[in-house]
């Protein structure tokens, strides 16, 4: 994993337990710990799975600029040879 990675995902843990800290002190905390587990497992699945579409987007994207990249490189090798066979011709 690179640096920044591990440096967010440790900066994300302490926060979670910081929020948990403050809200285990509050009456909204009271009220969040009466909820079942489940329901945390239920929303930690559905932020996983916008992060991987999120993820599975920006890889599409550079995927698609990889691909129009070597198209254009076909054609611009058309258009190359074209004009060696005009100046030849000539």
């Amino acid at each position: 994993m690179k640096r920044i990675k591990i440096v967010a995902i440790i900066l994300a843990i302490i926060f979670t337990a910081f929020v948990v800290r403050i809200l285990s002190m509050t009456t909204v905390g009271a009220f969040l710990f009466q909820v079942p587990g489940w329901v945390y497992f239920l929303y930690a699945g559905v932020i996983f799975c916008g992060y991987k579409a999120v993820q599975a987007i920006g890889d599409d994207r550079k995927k698609e600029r990889v691909l129009i990249e070597q198209e254009g490189e076909i054609i611009m090798k058309k258009v190359r040879d074209e004009r060696e066979k005009r100046k030849l011709g000539s």
